[in-house]
């Protein structure tokens, strides 16, 4: 039977086990948009190839950003938009994404609006769809590819004083890929942070080497499914656990199908709260030795210090906090107590 099949029937069985009530899927049009994407190799109009994976610049809107082949990415300095001596951002999405999905659309949207940046985007979709493991298996490469192209920048006149590397899921595997081909070439990359770094095939690193402390200046991490789709444990400079930093987070079904657009609630809640971040939400959290301590208020004491794109480079441990159940998810000092 087909894994669609078997996941479907089992969603069945287990919802509806209660003979005296009609059974209630949390299900939409949406919810096996992800497991479908897995059945296709490569998506429209695109290729198997490093050389397709796209750096798309977003200036003006998330709709039409200006789209340039990694190999020809040293054609974005000419653009009249383009600053090379303003921070740059570069985000990488995660596995069977597309730039038209909400979460690259919030996250550039966000960065719009907070100003300031050269906002680029990192797409191989190309080479992240299908099977999963694949993938996970090309992170390395697409990641020195990466480096190539951000070293060619850089060569051109970009700063790498301002570059910061964003990258969810399989994504922050990728640009601790990237950071680490930069830094043994001499270019240390001042900022790299991983949203909810994959877990399957990373912890252990069976399928490919996973983002680091040591690959940036500075490594922060935003976990929100530690142990289910997202890093089990620490694994940047400074890591930041909202609500425990699993699943399920406040706001997301406590009953879903697995694998479904709905099962990755909590996992996607790391780049809605960055985005959050950059749109002035006020993200507290308190250093502690771990989610039991905070809760029962044992690290009071402790500085308030912010999650998201103001987070301080000095950071290092391990920060808890409370956020609402939807947006704004930001609870300031409050989140904190």
């Amino acid at each position: 039977m087909d894994v669609f099949l078997k996941i479907f029937f089992i969603a069945i069985v287990s919802l509806s086990c209660d003979g005296q009530r009609e059974p209630s899927l949390p299900l939409s049009t949406d919810s096996f948009r992800q497991i479908l994407r897995t059945k296709v190799p490569v998506p429209v109009g695109r290729s198997i190839s490093f050389s397709d994976i796209i750096i798309r610049h977003y200036s003006t809107n998330t709709t039409k950003p200006r789209a340039y082949r990694i190999r020809d990415v040293k054609r974005l300095l000419a653009e009249p938009t383009f600053d090379p001596q303003r921070p740059t951002v570069l985000y990488a999405h995660g596995f069977v994404e597309l730039y038209t999905d909400e979460s690259v659309r919030t996250v550039t949207r966000a960065y719009l609006k907070k100003g300031g940046y050269n906002i680029l985007l990192l797409d191989w979709s190309n080479l992240a769809f299908g099977h999963y493991v694949v993938s996970a298996m090309d992170v390395e490469a697409v990641g020195n590819e990466t480096g190539r192209a951000v070293s060619r920048l850089v060569k051109g006149g970009l700063s790498l004083g301002g570059l910061h590397l964003v990258g969810h899921s399989l994504g922050a595997h990728v640009l601790g890929a990237t950071a680490r081909y930069l830094a043994a070439r001499e270019l240390v990359v001042p900022r790299l942070t991983g949203l909810d770094p994959a877990y399957p095939g990373f912890y252990p690193a069976l399928l490919g080497r996973p983002l680091s402390a040591e690959d940036a200046a500075f490594v922060d991490v935003v976990h929100t499914d530690a142990g289910g789709f997202g890093a089990p444990a620490s694994t940047g400079r400074a890591d930041f656990w909202p609500n425990e930093g699993k699943a399920k987070q406040p706001g997301c079904l406590s009953a879903t199908v697995p694998l479904t657009y709905e099962d990755f609630c909590s996992h996607w809640r790391s780049w809605r709260y960055w985005a959050e971040s950059l749109t002035g939400g006020e993200l507290l959290a308190r250093r502690c030795d771990d989610y039991d301590s905070f809760v029962r208020g044992q690290c009071r004491e402790a500085p308030l210090v912010q999650m998201g794109v103001k987070a301080n480079h000095e950071l290092s441990g391990n920060f808890y906090l409370r956020t609402a159940a939807k947006s704004p998810f930001s609870l300031g000092e409050r989140g904190a107590e």
